[in-house]
């Protein structure tokens, strides 16, 4: 197994190399923000310090969107399941008596462990900014957790990809990598009914303002307690990766399923 996770990081180590380089630009770019607001041109000529305020709890955003962007270096691994079938090293695997709970669990192991890398550079990421910022405040998230919104954020957005990465990784072992119309669409049908009800949410939400104001409160109050916030993605995530995987090997050992 060993061998296998090396090769999968030789193979895809030019794109982790890219990725983790955007995550520093991104980094880097809201550092000089909080720089310019404290010490620089935004700090010379903001109007009031109210406007300097916005920009330092702004900064945070920078680091949430750079683990967000370097959270997306497990498609990587997804994709080598697509490559290996079409360049033949699933079959050749296969001839080498490698069995199927080895050689599938070696992509599932490197996506957990990729995402968790990419979770924890994200967070610390996000943490330094608003260290250095010097405040506690929230974009999105007010309260007791404001000063934890990255993190949480991030866990959403973390196990919301292994959620998604099961599910492709599943097509891509039932129908061998191979890539048409139909696989394509069947592919994307969550993230369809993702959009579609995100959408029809909003179109709702915005008939009426005040009752949207009085769901998102009390959604938001329902929130306000760990289990929620951090148990339940994470378990979520979990739980839906070992079912993919164990999908997926058995359909490993029946050979795939032809489209």
């Amino acid at each position: 197994m060993k061998e296998l996770i090396l090769r999968d990081i030789y193979l895809i180590r030019k794109n982790l190399l890219i990725t983790f380089a955007i995550f520093i630009g991104i980094f880097l770019l809201g550092l000089l923000v909080i720089i310019s607001a404290k010490h620089g041109n935004i700090a010379k000529y903001a109007f009031d310090s109210e406007l300097i305020n916005e920009i330092l709890t702004t900064s945070s955003a920078f680091g949430i969107v750079a683990g967000v962007i370097l959270g997306t270096a497990v498609e990587h691994i997804y994709n080598l399941i697509n490559k290996d079938y079409n360049c033949g090293w699933h079959a050749y695997l296969k001839a080498s008596g490698i069995r199927p709970e080895v050689e599938v669990g070696v992509n599932y192991l490197m996506v957990v462990i990729i995402d968790i890398i990419c979770l924890l550079a994200g967070i610390g990421g996000c943490q330094i900014l608003k260290f250095i910022s010097g405040t506690g405040e929230g974009l999105l998230i007010k309260g007791s957790y404001a000063g934890q919104e990255g993190m949480i954020i991030l866990v959403w957005f973390s196990s919301i990809l292994l959620i998604f990465g099961g599910y492709f990784s599943v097509q891509e072992y039932a129908y061998k990598g191979k890539n048409n119309a139909k696989v394509d669409l069947i592919k994307l049908i969550p993230v369809i009914v993702v959009m579609l009800a995100g959408m029809i949410v909003s179109i709702v939400l915005l008939q009426n303002e005040e009752r949207s104001k009085e769901i998102l409160l009390n959604l938001f109050e329902k929130m306000q307690n760990v289990t929620v916030l951090y148990v339940l993605p994470i378990v979520t995530s979990i739980v839906v990766t070992v079912v993919s995987y164990l999908i997926s090997v058995k359909i490993v050992k029946k050979e795939g399923k032809l489209v």
